[in-house]
């Protein structure tokens, strides 16, 4: 039969057993940081030391903003990531290894353009504590971290802004981020606390691995790839994506056409502008020359049997002559033939087929009547066989103007004539 021991027995040896175990338990871990910080906490010691005030500070660790940060909180000593560093002075530094946790993470970065080691330079463009800081860590939902979402393009900005850090690695493009601040993803962004507004990595960052595993964009795994730009933007602009699908520049692209434009070949990259910003590529005074980008190229126009002159006949017209002179309402190429669902004339769909014309003039004209489809915008010349009436026309205000400026100046001429010849005459004739 089992004695069984009294209850107070039973709490003595519980309390016993916890006291046991606290005695073999190790020194807390913050301990041996009080003691590295000793040293590493005079940030005057440490710049003496590295001969350095910069490098004194990277040196100098402060014992409660490290506690704060999430590595200390999990109780990190300093020798968990200084693995190795037990003599003193310290003979040998051992590069952090953070890895050693962040496994996954740290794959991702090696075949990242951030890890990879740069031919020119000879190494790696950028570590972990580039972007997350070394000693004050903290998780990117905290707004003082440095990769929190609605300031992280100051970490970005960090190599991507300043010309020493890039120059070794041949990137000489330092307007990415000062563009994306001013632009209306960063306005979104900064001046009305978006925070669905899109960052770096949202556009950079390939995905499912995000920030970490960022590509060149000349690599197919980019999500800024030509392959893939279309998609990225319709991350969030899914219903102009749809438009931009289902005309013909995107059926083209669909079938892998690398001539045709994608969102950023009109909208730009970084510096993309709202349409009713004069900055934007695509406002009324600058949209016929991003389309002239494209539909002035002799190569592309021969290649896909396109007309020429496209800009020159439109400027010349009665619209393009309107909007050089300012007026910003007048039709221009979206106006007519789309901004996202473009299609060729030929399709019954299209804007500008005679099927639809009457509708796409009379939203500006109402009333303007069918015979709108008997006319064109793009005219170089008007040929006689092809509209004789309009080149009748065309003729007939030709000699009216020349007529009216020539009686016009025969009417000058008589006048000066009578002024210079005649009228001294007759005072010379005493009739005057």
């Amino acid at each position: 039969m089992t004695r069984r021991l009294p209850r107070c027995s039973l709490l003595r040896c519980t309390l016993a057993s916890v006291a046991l175990a606290l005695a073999v338990l190790p020194a807390p871990l913050n301990a041996q940081s009080e003691s590295c910080t000793s040293c590493h906490g005079d940030r005057g010691m440490m710049a003496s030391l590295a001969g350095d005030s910069a490098k004194g500070a990277a040196l100098a660790v402060d014992l409660a903003q490290f506690t704060a940060s999430v590595h200390g909180k999990m109780g990190f000593s300093c020798t968990t990531c200084h693995q190795g560093m037990t003599d003193y002075p310290h003979t040998k530094v051992t590069a952090v290894d953070c890895g050693g946790c962040h496994g996954d993470v740290a794959k991702q970065i090696a075949g990242s353009v951030h890890g990879r080691v740069n031919a020119m330079a000879g190494r790696a463009p950028a570590t972990c504590a580039d972007c997350h800081g070394s000693h004050y860590i903290l998780p990117p939902g905290d707004p003082q971290s440095k990769v929190y979402r609605l300031t992280q393009f100051k970490a970005c900005a960090t190599c991507h802004s300043d010309s020493t850090r890039m120059a070794p690695f041949g990137h000489a493009n330092l307007t990415a981020v000062s563009t994306y601040l001013e632009s209306v993803h960063g306005k979104a962004l900064l001046e009305k606390g978006l925070s669905v507004a899109p960052v770096c990595t949202d556009c950079h960052g390939a995905a499912g691995t995000g920030a970490h595993d960022i590509q060149p964009l000349r690599s197919p795994q980019s999500p800024m790839n030509r392959a893939h730009v279309v998609a990225t933007c319709g991350t969030c602009h899914q219903g102009i994506v749809n438009q931009y699908a289902a005309g013909i520049h995107g059926k083209m692209y669909a079938e892998g056409n690398a001539d045709v434009p994608t969102c950023v070949d009109c909208h730009a990259e970084h510096a993309v502008q709202p349409v009713t910003s004069p900055l934007s590529s695509v406002y009324p005074t600058h949209i016929v020359g991003t389309c002239s980008k494209c539909h002035e190229r002799q190569s592309l126009n021969a290649r896909y049997g396109l007309p020429s002159a496209r800009r020159d006949t439109y400027l010349g017209s009665f619209h393009g002559i309107a909007l050089t002179q300012g007026q910003l309402t007048v039709a221009n190429c979206a106006s007519c033939h789309g901004a996202h669902e473009i299609l060729p004339s030929s399709d019954t769909a299209s804007s500008i087929s005679p099927k639809h014309l009457e509708q796409t003039c009379g939203s500006c004209h109402p009333g303007i009547g069918a015979g709108v489809t008997q006319g064109k915008i793009h005219v170089a010349s008007v040929r006689a066989d092809i509209n004789g009436f309009a080149w009748g026309v065309q003729w007939f205000y030709y000699l009216l103007i020349a007529g009216i400026i020539a009686f016009a100046a025969s009417m000058i001429a008589l006048d000066q004539y009578r002024h210079r010849v005649v009228d001294p005459r007759r005072r010379g004739d005493g009739h005057g």
